[in-house]
């Protein structure tokens, strides 16, 4: 397995090139780019399978670079330094990235899901236009969640979810007009990411979007708007009624 590392900065792509020497023996061959401007050249030129892309360099950052080859056929991870706007924008959207300095935990579970998991170029595609369109974006509540299935990438506003609940390591989804969706994220995850949008963990269990709530029942649970019910644990009850107030 061919890789590619385009980052400007040539410390970040030697320390970078070094940990994946050390630690991931399924890479054979770590080619290093520290100018965007032949980032195209160089994929064009050695066919990498697997792209790290500094987001923010000068001349062109991550993104213009993309722009610029028209088949993605490479699996992207995206590097940055902390930028909270463009980490969330990346995170709606389903897409791998890693902060810099680079963790090789971390690393190393980027490469394993890549290594593991049958990439849909066409779906990467679809994930890279939605971090674009939240990028654009005036504010992150403007921002799209971005659920990928096995049929395809499912698009959705915040605002438009009544509810998240765990099923194991996935999470479903029940959104306006009766629809489901079953995704392969932990709901911690979208917890973190759907906070900030007016969500309530009611529930190890539950995540619930504060505008379809009801009222909470004598029995403990969170009456929604299409009356279904949730559990709300007796432990963040107090958290819950709070926020509702």
């Amino acid at each position: 397995m061919k890789v590619l590392l385009i980052d400007d900065e040539q410390r970040a792509t030697d320390a970078l090139r070094l940990m994946i020497v050390k630690t991931i023996p399924e890479i054979q061959e770590v080619i290093v780019c520290n100018d965007s401007r032949l980032a195209a050249e160089k994929i064009h030129q050695h066919q990498p399978g697997l792209v790290f892309l500094d987001i923010q360099m000068p001349h062109m950052n991550g993104f213009e670079v993309l722009e610029k080859i028209p088949n993605k056929n490479f699996k992207i991870i995206f590097t940055t330094a902390y930028n909270e706007y463009a980490i969330q924008a990346i995170r709606y959207s389903a897409f791998d990235y890693l902060l810099k300095p680079v963790d090789m935990e971390e690393l190393q579970a980027a490469v394993h899901r890549f290594v593991e998991g049958q990439e849909d170029y066409r779906q990467q595609y679809d994930l890279l236009k939605n971090i674009m369109h939240n990028m654009s974006a005036s504010s992150s509540e403007d921002f799209r969640l971005a659920l990928p299935t096995k049929e395809g990438v499912h698009f959705l506003q915040p605002h438009e979810i009544l509810r998240c609940e765990a099923v194991g390591n996935y999470t479903k989804f029940f959104v306006t007009g009766g629809k489901t969706y079953l995704i392969s994220r932990t709901l911690g995850e979208y917890d973190t990411l759907l906070t900030p949008q007016h969500f309530i963990r009611t529930h190890k269990s539950h995540l619930v979007n504060k505008k379809y709530i009801s009222f909470i029942d004598h029995d403990g649970f969170a009456v929604l708007k299409d009356n279904t019910k949730v559990e709300v644990s007796r432990r963040r009850k107090e958290e819950v009624m709070a926020s509702l107030k």
